[in-house]
Formats: structure tokens, sequence, C-alpha cells
């Protein structure tokens, strides 16, 4: 009866694992409930904003004034040097290194004033806000556009050019011929002394 009893469960046994097929791998996405809504571990946090770069990255104010109908605005490119745009309710006039060209309002490139925050403690915190094409920015002072460069020094002491400080540190005047406002040099005249007569 044992002997009868096993021969079964091994055949049961045979017959079933001949009849099973290959194991299916489950999707990746079975999972994910798991991962997303774990009562282990935090959430991640969402993907941070990519800055976006705006038209007017590259320029900088360079002044600002109220004008009638609005706001007339200069701004400076900072790589392009010459490059500048003047700003005005009647359109923008924008000069390049070697033309000069009008933009009516609304033009393709043609800046519009939106608004302009003057500066609390310093006028050189003024912020003026531009809008072009659909697309917003800012522009600022940059202190570095701000501030002059130095004249290279002029070499001290004789055969300098005209005008400048000699080795004694004087300035000679210089007239120009046919100048109607320059005075001419005074004649200079010497009288010789008087023979005193012998015997005085």
């Amino acid at each position: 009866m044992k002997h009868l009893l096993s021969t079964t469960i091994l055949m049961v046994a045979a017959v079933s694992v001949a009849t099973a097929g290959k194991p299916v791998k489950k999707p990746i996405t079975t999972y994910g409930t798991l991962w997303n809504n774990s009562p282990f571990t935090a959430k991640p946090p969402p993907p941070e904003k990519a800055e976006e770069i705006t038209p007017l990255d590259d320029w900088r104010l360079g002044g600002v004034s109220p004008i009638e109908g609005g706001y007339m605005v200069t701004i400076f490119h900072k790589k392009n040097a010459g490059e500048s745009q003047i700003i005005r309710p009647t359109g923008t006039v924008v000069k390049a290194k070697d033309e000069m060209k009008f933009l009516s309002p609304g033009a393709s490139g043609s800046y519009k004033v939106d608004r302009v925050e003057y500066g609390k403690d310093s006028w050189k915190d003024t912020v003026v806000y531009l809008s072009a094409g659909g697309r917003s920015g800012k522009v600022e002072f940059d202190e570095k556009l701000l501030t002059p460069k130095a004249a290279a020094p002029v070499p001290q002491g004789r055969g300098g050019p005209p005008g400048q400080p000699n080795a004694q540190g004087q300035v000679p005047m210089v007239v120009t011929p046919g100048d109607p406002g320059a005075r001419p040099p005074r004649q200079r005249t010497v009288t010789p002394p008087t023979p005193s007569a012998p015997g005085r």
C-alpha cells in the first residue's frame, strides 16, 4: 500500500513538471508602486527648473530717464564693444560698429520698456524690465562698464608733444598760425644803452 502511494505521488509530480511552462518575468512597472509610495523611503525632490536664458543676458544698462510717453533707456552689449541700443516709446535706435538703424515699436529686435525700478540706496541699483517678441528680461548697471579706463601715462621730459609739461614742469604756449582766437606773441624790443660823455 505504501509502495503504491509513493508511486502515485511520483507520477503526479512528474506529470506536473512535464506540463509546466517556462517562468515568465514580470514587467518592471509591476513594482512601480513600491518605490513611488514606499513607507520606508522619502520621495525624491522634484527636478530643479532650469534657469531661462534671455536675449538680455548679454546687455547692460547704460542709462534711463523719463520722457514724454514713457522712458528713454540706453543699453550696451557687454561682449560686442561699440554696440548699443536707445529704446524710446517711438522706437529703438540700434547702433552697431559700422551701421545705425531704426526699429519701429513691435518690429523684430525692438525692445519695449515694461517698467523701471529705481534703486532705493543708489542709482546704480536701478533695474529696467524689457520685453521683445513675447520674451522678457531685465537689465542692470554693471560697475565694470561704468568705470572709465585709465589713460596711458604721458612721458615727461623734453621732446614731448606740444602742450605737455617739459622737464621743469612748465607748459609751453603753442600758437597756431591763422587762428583768429590766438593772441600773437608780443615782440620784445631792447633799447641799446646811451653812451655817456667822456669825463662824466
